[in-house]
């Protein structure tokens, strides 16, 4: 892998191919290695993708508490970008990494998005977002983190047990976990607990909204409730898929991905943004894809 320092911190990632450049960003606890199908697949087809160890994931730097916001995440993201030369990249991102996209779409112009179970207000499945949010929980992790214990347990790396597993994906899976701190696992979280609902039509992306019907860990009416707050935005729902989409359905999420790319590049040129809006307000948004 190679690296490049942004604000102090070493953030590994994974370029390969050439072309048009894609920005694949990672979900909670994982790292670029859940994007390697992807990027094959998009080499092939004449893209340069790039896939990257978020900090405190991965190979990246492991920054302490109080760094993980999303707005870091971003400000980090930009950096990459800058220092990469990614121009004007497509944006792509599951989970954690999908919220990014959003995020990241509307500070700077992105050639096309595309974001796989993405959380949009904080709304985790499992009580997660209960949790996360409640005064009460926020009060102690504020206590953990004043304590001078938390600082040496933060720093520790997350359990796992890679060598349980004979399938590759959890193997794969496990092995992130142990290489994410516990602050990482537990700040990142904290930063999901936000909304970027109120600004989602602000983006200009083409976009493409991917969930799944089984998904446990982000319900679907998230990504619902992306694709009906920005403009134009197209949805896809597998019903018989849960949060784990991008491996469980590979090929055909690297074939959707690749027909989005196209069809945002032949898009570019021929319409701007206030006339196909325009259209999409008209016929709706499905007339537009389908004339594509």
């Amino acid at each position: 892998m190679s690296k490049v320092t942004v604000d102090g911190l070493h953030v590994h990632y994974r370029m390969l191919g050439e072309g048009p450049d894609v920005l694949l960003i990672h979900g909670w606890v994982s790292s670029h290695r859940m994007w390697a199908h992807t990027q094959n697949r998009l080499a092939a087809a004449g893209y340069r993708a790039t896939a990257i160890d978020l900090p405190g994931f991965g190979e990246s730097d492991k920054p302490r508490t109080g760094w993980y916001t999303l707005d870091r995440f971003t400000m980090n993201l930009q950096g990459v970008c800058d220092e990469l030369k990614l121009y004007r990249p497509a944006l792509v991102g599951h989970s954690l990494g999908g919220t990014l996209a959003l995020n990241l779409a509307l500070s700077q112009a992105a050639a096309a998005l595309v974001a796989a179970a993405p959380v949009v207000n904080g709304e985790l499945g499992l009580s997660m977002h209960v949790l996360l949010t409640s005064p009460a929980t926020r009060r102690m992790i504020e206590w953990m983190q004043r304590q001078p214990f938390f600082a040496g347990l933060g720093d520790k790396r997350m359990l796992a047990l890679p060598g349980l597993m004979r399938d590759p994906i959890r193997r794969r899976n496990q092995e992130d976990l142990g290489k994410a701190t516990v602050h990482a696992a537990l700040g990142s979280l904290q930063a999901l607990a936000g909304s970027l609902e109120d600004r989602l039509s602000e983006i200009r992306a083409p976009a493409l909204i991917v969930i799944g019907g089984r998904d446990l860990t982000v319900p679907p009416a998230q990504g619902r409730l992306a694709a009906r707050r920005i403009p134009g935005a197209r949805l896809v729902e597998w019903h018989n898929v849960g949060h784990a989409l991008v491996d469980d359905r590979a090929d055909e999420f690297d074939a959707l991905l690749i027909s989005h790319l196209r069809l945002a590049a032949a898009l570019r040129p021929s319409i701007d943004f206030d006339a196909r809006q325009s259209l999409m307000n008209h016929f709706g948004a499905a007339w537009w894809w389908s004339a594509r």
